[in-house]
């Protein structure tokens, strides 16, 4: 199957007129209009849209054009389009709980996650989510995959996660907020990554990775055992 036959000509030759003479005719650049036949081919072919996109190979080898290409392309409609932190973070979910879907047997046993992010703004939205509060996040051997360590899954597991889980893990996280320092309650996550997670562990990690896994996808009757798991293991490691 060609691109063509799976394009809804239509709505593309439609929508690709009204962005080309939208600032005049001939004033589009080259380059512009490339970016807009690809945003306009995954919008209007049957099967693709931006939100479960193609892999760049997949579109490359569509239009015969590089993969490195593609994906650039990729990238910088991807930075132009997703401007919105909710939609962000939401496009991030679905990835990552792909993720769990693949390998949830695996996570379980696991004090490190890799996650395949092609999606460059996605990619870096992630990365900042971790590094600002909980440190640098290692992309060295493939720079699609980032590898977070447990307290760094789990971090970016809360930004994602449903807000039930969330609450549901904060509402624990008060009952032991004693072992936290006191802290007010928009602290308590951060508090217990620092004081019970970062640092204290492969037991911890593993523990963290299926707190992280375990919000993620559904299991909430488990979470507050996991969070108790997880400060008890923290107060044996500190006291050791």
């Amino acid at each position: 199957m060609t691109i063509l036959d799976q394009l809804d000509r239509d709505s593309f030759a439609t929508d690709f007129l009204t962005a080309y003479l939208s600032g005049g005719f001939t004033t589009m650049t080259k380059r512009e209009i490339d970016l807009l036949v690809l945003r306009l081919l995954i919008e209007h072919s049957d099967g693709w849209s931006f939100e479960n996109p193609p892999t760049a190979f997949e579109i490359a080898q569509k239009l015969r054009a590089k993969r490195g290409k593609v994906r650039s392309m990729l990238d910088e409609l991807s930075y132009r389009q997703l401007t919105d932190e909710t939609e962000a973070l939401r496009r991030l979910r679905i990835i990552i709980e792909n993720r769990i879907r693949e390998e949830n047997d695996d996570l379980f046993v696991s004090d490190k996650v890799r996650i395949q992010i092609e999606d460059g703004y996605l990619r870096e939205f992630a990365k900042d989510l971790v590094q600002k509060d909980y440190g640098i996040v290692d992309s060295s051997f493939n720079s699609s995959i980032i590898v977070l360590s447990g307290d760094k899954f789990l971090a970016l597991a809360f930004e994602v996660m449903p807000e039930g889980a969330r609450a549901k893990i904060e509402d624990e996280l008060l009952r032991h907020r004693d072992e936290l320092a006191g802290v007010e309650r928009q602290n308590l996550f951060r508090m217990f990554i620092e004081q019970a997670v970062k640092g204290a562990g492969s037991e911890i990690g593993k523990k963290a990775v299926q707190l992280g896994v375990t919000a993620l996808s559904g299991g909430m009757a488990n979470i507050p055992s996991l969070v108790r798991d997880i400060l008890r293991l923290g107060r044996d490691h500190s006291d050791s």
